[in-house]
Parts: structure tokens; C-alpha cells; sequence
């Protein structure tokens, strides 16, 4: 029935915390692309030098092959040395963006351990054409269609606005050439930047609100999350009754060692015992109203325990102190007077 419940109430943290464990998390690859892309600009305006010191040697080193008779030896060496030289002048940027990339991730939903598991049912290929035209699929192939559209757009623009300049880097020097190509690159990089960070921003709250979305609950989903979480209710009172009347009997089981009993006379009754060697003054071991003050009276009784009938002081011991806990100073005067009593009542018997 809780399916069927109509899910207005937000996700509880366990919710959140559930669907974390299970992989469920609000990932925008957005916001990936442009944390990767920001950084990667970064490094490019402060290492642009070194990158293009090193396609100016590896550019040089081809250029010495010119005019020289060329077989596959030679041929594989001039690759090598390109591959080696791509390697060197790039492998910070991708280490770059390889720890940004995981760095952006973090930042979005914190760490998450997913235990691997083979699930055959992801191998339904019937499943997979529906997860492929799924809302959300064509959700994402829409938006990216939009970015590039937009980024295709603003390029053109660019080249109608730079033409003149690219095309008059043919007549400098290889330098020359180097520098405003790597001049224009900055600017084009800066605006695909641009563009990508305000739909990362657009996507990181829209990813944020769908995923909330996704985990909305009915007030009997709470519920159920609840009892699972703290108990059944009746449960949990089935067991308080049950530590209530443990508790109870154990009280009991303590009267026939009282020094004293004092009541209300009927309504109030409470016990008490004091052990100079123990306790620096009498303590409370049972008391009750009631049925049970008229039952520590009969086991009181049965005992030969001196019953004092103080009907202020029974209900100011009852109300103020627990069972197995001393009485406080305000008491000590009356209780002073009553276990002189209670002593002259044992000497008098003796």
C-alpha cells in the first residue's frame, strides 16, 4: 500500500544514506567536465611554454629529416621520438586531469563503497534498449546536443572574428606561429570554458533536485523507517510492561529488608532502610500508591516491620525520590525522629 501512497515527504537521511551505500548518488558529469576543463586552461596559461618548447623540439627534429632518404628504421624512430615527446610534454596535464576529475566527484557526493556484484539482469539486452530510450537518456543526449550546438555556434563566430589572424600566421616564422596559435587557443578555451561551466552550474542543481525527487517518500514509508530504526511501538511497550514488572518484583523483593514503612496511611507507602556501614543516610528500596502501597503494608506486616503513619512526609519522599537512591538533607530531621522511634520500638521488643 505504501507504493501506491502518493510520495510528497522528503527523503529521511537514512534514505540518502541507503541509497549512497547502494551507488544511487547525484553525479552531474557537467560539473566534472568543467572542474577538468577549468584547471586544465590553468595549467595550460602557466605551462603554455613548456608544451610548446616541446612541440617546437619534436617539430625541429622532423624537419631535420628533410631531404634525407627516409626508410621504415627511419620512419619508426621519428615516431618514437614524437610519441616520446607527447608523453612528456602532456603527461601533467593528464595527471592533472585525472585528479581533478576524481577530486570533482568527491566534492559531489563524498566517497562511496559499492560492493561488486554481478548482475545478470543487466546483461537482458531488452533492459538495456530501455535504459538507452529511457526519459533520462534522451534527457542527456538533449542537453548535450544543445551545448554543442551553442559551443559549434560560438567557434564560427570566433573563426569569422580571428580569420584574418590565422590566416597571416603562414607568412611568419615558426615562433611567431607558435605564439598566436597558442594566444588563440587561450581565447577559444576560454569561452568553450565559459559556456561550460554555466551549464555545469544549470545541470549541478537540476542533477540535485531530480535526485531529491527520486528519493521522496510517503508518510508510510517514514513511518516504516521508523519503527525499523526505533521498534515496533507496541513492541517496545510490550517491553517496558515487561522491564516494569521485573522491576516491580525485584522492589518487592526488597521490603521485608526495610527498617521502616512509611504511609499516607492508605494511598502512599514507601520503604526504607539505612545502613550506617553502607550509606550516609536512609535509602528508598520500594515504594508505591495505591495497590502497591497497600501491598509493601501487608509484606510489612507479614515481617513485623514498624509502619509509621507521616501522611506529608510519605508523599514528599514518593514524589521527590527514586527507588534505590538516599534521601536528601531536607529529610534528615524527620527521618531523624522516625528512626529514633523505630529504635526505641525495637528496644522496648527486645
Amino acid at each position: 500500500m505504501a507504493d501506491d501512497e502518493e510520495k510528497t515527504e522528503e527523503p529521511t537521511s537514512k534514505k540518502i544514506e541507503d541509497a549512497k551505500n547502494e551507488g544511487n548518488v547525484p553525479k552531474s558529469m557537467e560539473v566534472v567536465s568543467a572542474t577538468v576543463l577549468f584547471f586544465g586552461t590553468l595549467f595550460l596559461l602557466f605551462f603554455s611554454k613548456f608544451l610548446l618548447n616541446e612541440i617546437q623540439r619534436m617539430m625541429l627534429y622532423v624537419y631535420s629529416f628533410i631531404g634525407q632518404e627516409m626508410d621504415s628504421s627511419t620512419y619508426l624512430k621519428i615516431i618514437a621520438h614524437i610519441f616520446e615527446s607527447m608523453i612528456y610534454a602532456l603527461f601533467p596535464f593528464l595527471i592533472l586531469v585525472l585528479f581533478f576529475g576524481i577530486v570533482s566527484n568527491l566534492v559531489q557526493f563524498g566517497m562511496v563503497s559499492v560492493p561488486i556484484s554481478l548482475k545478470f539482469e543487466k546483461l537482458n539486452p531488452i533492459t538495456g534498449l530501455k535504459n538507452v530510450f529511457s526519459f533520462k537518456k534522451l534527457l542527456e543526449a538533449l542537453k548535450l546536443t544543445v551545448k554543442l550546438t551553442i559551443i559549434f555556434i560560438v567557434m564560427v563566430v570566433l573563426f569569422f572574428i580571428f580569420g584574418v589572424d590565422i590566416l597571416q600566421m603562414m607568412d611568419k616564422s615558426l615562433s611567431n606561429t607558435l605564439d598566436e596559435i597558442n594566444e588563440l587557443l587561450i581565447y577559444f578555451l576560454s569561452t568553450i570554458l565559459l559556456i561550460i561551466i554555466i551549464f555545469a552550474i544549470i545541470d549541478y542543481y537540476f542533477t540535485h533536485f531530480y535526485y531529491m525527487k527520486s528519493l521522496r517518500m510517503s508518510k508510510q514509508e517514514i513511518k516504516d523507517e521508523y519503527k525499523n530504526m526505533e521498534g515496533d511501538p507496541i513492541v517496545k511497550s510490550r517491553i517496558r510492561q515487561i522491564q516494569m514488572r521485573m522491576a516491580m518484583k525485584r522492589m518487592m523483593s526488597s521490603v521485608p529488608d526495610a527498617d521502616v514503612v512509611i504511609t499516607n496511611p492508605t494511598h502512599y507507602a514507601v520503604a526504607l532502610k539505612y545502613d550506617n556501614t553502607k550509606n550516609s543516610a536512609p535509602m528508598v528500596i520500594a515504594k508505591g500508591i495505591d495497590f502497591l502501597a497497600l501491598r509493601i503494608r501487608e509484606i510489612a506486616m507479614d515481617n513485623d516491620i514498624p509502619i509509621v503513619e507521616n501522611p506529608a512526609l510519605a508523599r514528599a519522599i514518593y514524589t521527590q525520590v527514586d527507588v534505590d537512591r538516599e534521601i536528601p538533607e531536607d529529610f534528615y530531621k524527620a527521618m531523624a525522629e522516625i528512626f529514633s522511634y523505630v529504635y526505641e520500638l525495637k528496644k522496648g521488643k527486645r
